[in-house]
């Protein structure tokens, strides 16, 4: 190895970076070596024409997809709106059914305590109706007494009942209640005294009955409203939930129809890099069948090849193996600041058999010359900004051939250099130096 190529190396290695900038090339299609140039030409021509009629048709498909898009993100719109007012009316109702169960809970207190109210009453009457019961077996009892005492004095009996207010005031006031026994008075106060309690007591429960029995009412009365209110917030929250529905299918609509546009959309998409596929293959296919049919009895001219960059030396991919791009570089990128626009000079004196100067973005060498140097060698100078030359014109060598692009398969300007032997790439550090 020679030093400028072990320097040309070095430098390489300590590049701070190193991006590869390079053309992808892939197999032509199955049958197209068997193609002559014009049928590959043809070839060409057809899926261009395809692939412009499919950028026409996505040129419709995209303004249909942007309409579609604005509709979903309005139904999208409504929809959120919606919901959140659904959901507005089902706190409602969450906290309306909270209130109502509150207060079932207090009514049902109520009822329970007018219940028990109702039950003591029930006590009371019957524990009346037995005291009342027992004084009636008394007053019996009594009148009996009365009556022998009536056959025995009937003079005193009549003065007695004369000055009394009634049967028990006789019985404590009149001095006949001296025929009766000391415990028959005790148990007649007592019985008198429980019955008045009891009457007391009884209508106290009455009282506090009829104050539950409002307190009760007024709730029933609340319930009534709060149930009320519940089924108008039900019949919102149904309302809110059926236009929610709506909002949603149309959504879904949308979303369908802008599935199917995309659909399409990806679909064209695939077959226009498909077809720009087939052209870079097809291209690839014409270059090498033109690089082949080079003038056979054409003189080689001996001497150095010139570096096609004067001042350029920054090497941004190598030749051979790309581990980034996985594939065989066949020449080597020359890239550095602002050297777009610069003159690519002819590496060495020929004839330029490949002019390309229109080209398809993100495919292939863009545009790019080919010079025909006899002996079986090639140059390549891919990537162009501008073409200066045509095919068949005999250039020298340091003639000005186009100027650094960045079209084609380019990530930034720089320019794709070539050699070939017999249309097989060499590496270009074999035959140049840089200047």
């Amino acid at each position: 190895m020679n030093i400028k190529k072990i320097l040309r190396r070095t430098a390489s290695i300590i590049t701070i970076t190193a991006i590869c900038l390079a053309t992808v090339v892939s197999y032509a299609p199955a049958g197209a070596q068997e193609l002559t140039a014009e049928e590959i030409r043809d070839k060409i021509s057809q899926i261009e024409k395809d692939n412009e009629e499919r950028r026409n048709e996505l040129s419709k498909i995209e303004g249909d997809i942007s309409e579609k898009e604005e509709n979903l993100k309005r139904a999208s719109a409504l929809l959120g709106e919606q919901k959140q007012l659904v959901d507005y009316y089902y706190n409602l109702v969450y906290y309306k059914e909270k209130d109502i169960d509150d207060l079932q809970a207090i009514i049902d207190d109520l009822s329970a305590q007018i219940e028990g109210i109702e039950e003591s009453i029930a006590v009371a009457e019957k524990n009346i109706a037995d005291l009342e019961a027992d004084n009636a077996d008394n007053l019996v009892k009594f009148a009996q007494i009365i009556r022998t005492m009536y056959t025995t004095d009937a003079g005193d009996m009549f003065a007695v009942l004369a000055g009394s207010a009634d049967f028990y005031d006789l019985m404590v006031g009149a001095e006949i209640m001296g025929n009766i026994t000391e415990q028959n008075q005790i148990f007649m106060d007592k019985l008198q005294s429980d019955i008045k309690k009891l009457n007391s007591d009884k209508k106290q429960l009455e009282t506090d009955k009829a104050t539950l029995e409002e307190r009760k009412a007024k709730r029933d009365a609340n319930m009534v409203t709060l149930l009320d209110e519940k089924a108008e917030l039900d019949a919102l929250v149904y309302d809110a939930q059926l236009a929610a529905d709506d909002y949603q299918q149309d959504y879904d609509i949308y979303q369908a129809e802008l599935d199917s546009l995309e659909n399409q959309q990806n679909n064209l998409n695939y077959l226009i890099s498909v077809g720009e596929s087939d052209i870079e293959n097809y291209e690839e296919q014409l270059k090498q069948l033109i690089i082949e049919q080079t003038q056979p009895d054409k003189v080689y001219q001996e001497g150095e090849w010139y570096w096609p960059l004067p001042g350029r030396s920054y090497i941004s991919c190598d030749f051979g193996y790309d581990p980034w791009l996985d594939r065989i570089h066949k020449g080597i990128d020359i890239g550095d600041a602002g050297i777009y626009g610069d003159d690519i000079l002819a590496s060495k004196g020929g004839t330029v058999i490949i002019a390309q100067s229109s080209y398809i973005p993100g495919y292939s060498y863009g545009m790019y010359v080919v010079v025909d140097h006899g002996g079986g060698y090639t140059s390549t100078y891919a990537h162009m900004s501008e073409v200066y030359v045509y095919v068949g014109q005999e250039v020298e060598q340091g003639q000005p051939l186009g100027a650094v692009g960045n079209t084609g398969y380019s990530f930034g300007a720089h320019l794709h250099f070539e050699i070939r032997l017999n249309g097989e790439p060499m590496d270009p550090f074999d035959y140049v130096s840089m200047v």
